[in-house]
């Protein structure tokens, strides 16, 4: 699926130590606070998720952490679900939507932080969007690629705590192109939104599957 290329490409953003090309102003800005904001998030990620030593347990755990910590991820999942069919589902739809949610990005994506091989991100530029809001502006620096990949961060602040609310992978936003395969799925069957979280389990099944067979095959090599 399209969106799960561009999150592959975006976990190794994730990956990487940042180095800025300009020192932000030691002020209290939107623009400064986002800037240092995302610079230390890379930071714990490589910290945190490249050892090729730890299990996947364990590795699933430190994503599903930083994930929780650093991505709005609830508001992100309730925005790419639409207004309407938030409305209209119930506290129970609710709870199983938002833990699928947040199962299948960590079941499809933490393991491939094993996978760093030395990219590097550099902070071009960090736009002030209003006083809660900032564009972190980075281009990806990738081993024996032609060209470097702009991506991109939406970072909001809420009561003193910056999120990511959103990622652009050259000029495409992961949550629009995630709502709209979500849309996709909810018009195929009449709106229904257990046949969206029915699709989002059997996806989630399919990602611990093919890991699973994946570390079973790197276990069966010499």
């Amino acid at each position: 699926m399209r969106i799960q290329r561009l999150v592959t490409k975006v976990l190794f953003v994730l990956m990487i130590v940042i180095m800025a090309q300009h020192t932000a102003a030691a002020d209290d800005s939107i623009s400064s606070k986002a800037e240092t904001f995302i610079v230390k998030l890379g930071d714990e990620a490589i910290s945190q998720l490249t050892d090729k030593s730890i299990e996947i347990g364990e590795q699933e755990r430190r994503f599903r952490e930083i994930v929780r910590k650093h991505i709005a991820f609830k508001t992100i999942a309730r925005w790419v679900l639409g207004g309407r069919y938030w409305r209209s589902s119930s506290d129970a739809q609710h709870q199983r939507y938002l833990s699928l949610f947040e199962d299948l990005m960590v079941a499809t994506y933490a393991h491939r932080f094993q996978d760093y091989s030395g990219e590097q991100m550099i902070v071009a530029s960090t736009r002030k969007i209003d006083d809660t809001q900032a564009l972190v502006q980075t281009t990806l620096q990738r081993p024996n690629a032609d060209k470097p990949l702009h991506v991109d961060w939406r970072v909001r602040e809420t009561e003193g705590q910056l999120r990511v609310i959103d990622i652009m992978v050259e000029g495409l936003s992961m949550a629009q192109t995630q709502r709209s395969e979500f849309s996709s799925v909810l018009r195929d069957n009449g709106g229904n939104v257990d046949a969206l979280m029915d699709t989002l389990e059997g996806r989630l099944m399919a990602a611990r599957s093919g890991h699973a067979k994946s570390v079973n095959e790197a276990a069966q090599k010499p």
